[in-house]
């Protein structure tokens, strides 16, 4: 009897084709593996230059800001997803202090890209309104997604 909830006969693992396992490398060698710009990172999609497998001949696209708004914008982006990044790495190897290092750099310069944000074009998140004159007024300006005239 099968006890499986999706009725998948037992020897359909026995045919299941390894090959993309086998290409993935192990645990050990991601201490020693390169990273990507953070730029290309955010662009492709994956932080480590060797564990980046292109899907078929997809081109990923670059990102290009066209003012100064969008240019804080996209760093943030960057940082949150260099941040992610890190994090699931370090989940699985904690004691990697270079990566930690990293991820604590990267998070100062969030911290500090969103400063300087919020100083400049006002509240990103809902917690940037704490301690500013006039609170409530956040809601006259343009949100981050619109477009800032």
């Amino acid at each position: 009897m099968n006890n499986n909830f999706y009725e998948i006969p037992n020897d359909w693992y026995g045919n299941f084709d390894n090959t993309f396992m086998s290409s993935i490398p192990q645990m050990d060698s991601i201490n020693s593996m390169s990273l990507a710009d953070s730029k290309v990172a955010l662009e492709r999609g994956n932080l480590f230059n060797d564990l980046y497998l292109p899907y078929k001949n997809y081109k990923y696209r670059m990102l290009r800001a066209s003012n100064k708004r969008e240019e804080l914008l996209l760093n943030i982006l960057m940082h949150n997803f260099i941040l992610t990044e890190l994090d699931l790495y370090l989940d699985t190897n904690p004691k990697d202090t270079n990566k930690v290092n990293l991820y604590n750099k990267y998070l100062q310069n969030k911290k500090r890209l969103i400063d300087e944000y919020e100083n400049t074009y006002g509240p990103l998140l809902l917690d940037g309104l704490t301690g500013r004159e006039n609170d409530f007024t956040w809601v006259n300006r343009p949100w981050p997604w619109e477009v800032w005239k």
